[in-house]
């Protein structure tokens, strides 16, 4: 069976690649060095497959249908979809058997997400999977969720989707080593007199909360509490649904950086899978 052998969250601001140098050079640093140790653990643990959550934006969907959750189960998908974003347009190569069990597992145990043969990747996706992999060779199972268009799913029910999502994971078995990813987030303002603005206490309340476990206090705030932080900041749901796959391994921050050229609260954080990189990615034997 898979195991989750890399399980991290980032931000997926789009000047983060439009305008990476625009962000001060301590910031960028620390926001790139902890992407970097990433690509390096996945290289180092073998990962053969990532599924990525991250905010749909009106890309594949519009408002005459428009699913909470949707499964990329196609060969291949296309990315990214701006064509101001400077990273080469390709079809980015799925993963069939994962992405189908997925969606087959979950329908069995409580949810209902929709599907899709072939995707089209926006920013949200594709900013934090090229710093996986620039080749954009590793293949890829994207969810698109609703962070945008209430009714919102509530959060707690996010999270729950990502317990099961992790349980469809480990109970594959055409694969030996998976990553799982959100992107999105932080606190962020768009379209709206507030862009520009960062809640950097909320973002590191935030952070502190998947730190110590402490979900409780966040599974339960409603979208008007949320929105305090930005209407940018549903896509909290992302990295709470990567919380919900590796329950109950807390979270480490790699990095936090209130980068205001980027109009966002950057933050990148990993849960302990327990892999030994010199492993390629298998647990020591157990005697």
């Amino acid at each position: 069976m898979a195991e989750i052998v890399l399980a991290y969250c980032s931000s997926h601001a789009p000047m983060m690649s439009s305008a990476r140098m625009a962000a001060p050079e301590e910031q960028r640093n620390n926001f790139f060095g902890a992407l970097a140790h990433l690509r390096e653990e996945a290289v180092a643990r073998g990962v053969q497959a990532c599924v990525v959550l991250s905010n749909e934006h009106f890309t594949n969907f519009f408002l005459e249908n428009f699913p909470q959750i949707c499964i990329g189960v196609g060969e291949k998908n296309w990315g990214p979809t701006e064509e101001w974003l400077p990273i080469d347009k390709v079809w980015i190569p799925g993963h069939e058997g994962l992405a189908n069990h997925i969606a087959r597992y979950t329908l069995e145990h409580g949810f209902d997400p929709a599907f899709s043969h072939q995707l089209e990747l926006d920013h949200g996706i594709m900013t934090v999977y090229y710093e996986l992999d620039n080749d954009m060779k590793l293949p890829l199972v994207p969810i698109v969720q609703n962070c945008a268009v209430p009714p919102l799913m509530p959060v707690r029910r996010a999270y729950e989707f990502g317990q099961q999502l992790g349980a469809a994971i480990r109970a594959y078995a055409g694969l030996q080593r998976v990553a799982i990813i959100g992107a999105g987030g932080l606190s962020h303002f768009i379209g709206n007199p507030r862009v520009g603005d960062i809640e950097e206490d909320f973002d590191r309340w935030f952070l502190e909360r998947l730190e110590k476990g402490e979900l409780e206090q966040v599974l339960d705030m409603p979208d008007s509490e949320i929105e305090l932080a930005g209407n940018g900041n549903h896509e909290m749901r992302s990295w709470l649904a990567v919380a919900g796959a590796m329950a109950p391994t807390t979270a480490t921050t790699l990095a936090y950086e209130p980068v205001h050229p980027w109009i966002t609260g950057m933050g990148v954080a990993e849960w302990d899978t327990g892999q030994d990189p010199h492993q390629n990615g298998s647990k020591e034997p157990q005697p």
